[in-house]
């Protein structure tokens, strides 16, 4: 036998020359609705193995309009506690940083564990897929979900503008606007308004008009819940966590672990309960940790 295909079955398989000893079962990945059960959230799930710790901070998303300090203090209290040696984080890896609220109150708690990270100069990674991965995952499931996935992102497109502008959008500007976006990440949407006004009308019951595309997502309940087992954008919500969301993110922490000693994990608890099976059978149990000292904001010190 090949000493690389024994080192394959001791260790795990060496991937750019590193030999990877953990890997990640993502056959194991559930959805939010099937797997919520580690709640309050923000939560932190403290795994030891080997010598080595990941902390996996579930974090409530900050924003203006919903603030959540108890995850900055999470954070704030992992970098503490810990001697945190690489941050991976639920950003997309396209992000252009730095984050332009850095020092602001809208400041995310992901952005805000990157900014440490940056200042105590350990390594860092954006770990999240972006549309233009959604839609090449999804091809590879069925051109016809990929369809669908573009299809509610023009819609939801022309939804914000209504809700910014106060007017409603058009299908032309708002096909145009979710072509436009994806071109700056250097992808070509493959949709065409002709397969997008099909879709509204077999798939999302609708025959679409300048006047109603941005009423359309309004008009269906819990439209953005992830539920595998619900309607149609509720399945492609839950989906993308399936197909291209926690895949990607548990292969950077999987990457990371294998690197570092000392891992921080910043994601929204939604994630963490998506993949903490994955984790628990490569990691075993974590201990975890609901309730942070009150701290303050090192970017606006």
């Amino acid at each position: 036998m090949p000493l690389s295909n024994i080192y394959d079955i001791i260790f795990g398989e060496i991937n750019n020359g590193m030999i990877l000893k953990y890997k990640a079962d993502v056959s194991l990945l559930t959805t939010w609705i099937d797997s919520k059960r580690i709640e309050p959230y923000p939560l932190m799930a403290v795994f030891e193995f080997d010598n080595k710790h990941l902390m996996y901070v579930g974090t409530n998303h900050n924003s203006v309009a919903h603030p959540a300090p108890a995850s900055f203090d999470a954070i704030n209290y992992a970098f503490a506690k810990f001697n945190i040696d690489c941050v991976v984080t639920e950003m997309e890896h396209t992000y252009n940083w730095p984050d332009a609220l850095i020092g602001k109150p809208g400041l995310s708690e992901l952005a805000y564990s990157v900014y440490i990270a940056e200042n105590k100069k350990i390594p860092y990674f954006f770990a999240d897929t972006n549309l233009a991965d959604w839609i090449q995952d999804f091809e590879k499931k069925s051109h016809h979900k990929a369809v669908i996935l573009q299809t509610m992102w023009v819609l939801n497109d022309a939804r914000g503008y209504k809700k910014y502008k106060k007017q409603n959008d058009t299908i032309k500007h708002a096909f145009g606007n979710v072509k436009w976006k994806l071109s700056q990440i250097g992808f070509d949407m493959p949709l065409t308004i002709e397969e997008f006004k099909k879709c509204v009308k077999n798939d999302f019951g609708f025959d679409v008009s300048d006047e109603n595309i941005s009423d359309i997502l309004n008009m269906i309940p819990n439209w953005n819940e992830p539920n595998i087992n619900g309607g149609i954008t509720n399945k492609i919500w839950a989906e993308t966590g399936l197909y291209s969301r926690n895949p990607y993110m548990l292969k950077e922490i999987f990457k990371a672990v294998n690197k570092h000693n000392n891992v921080l994990v910043t994601m929204g608890a939604g994630h963490y309960e998506e993949q903490r099976l994955v984790l628990e059978k490569a990691f075993g149990k974590p201990k975890y940790i609901h309730k942070f000292p009150t701290s303050k904001r090192i970017d606006m010190e």
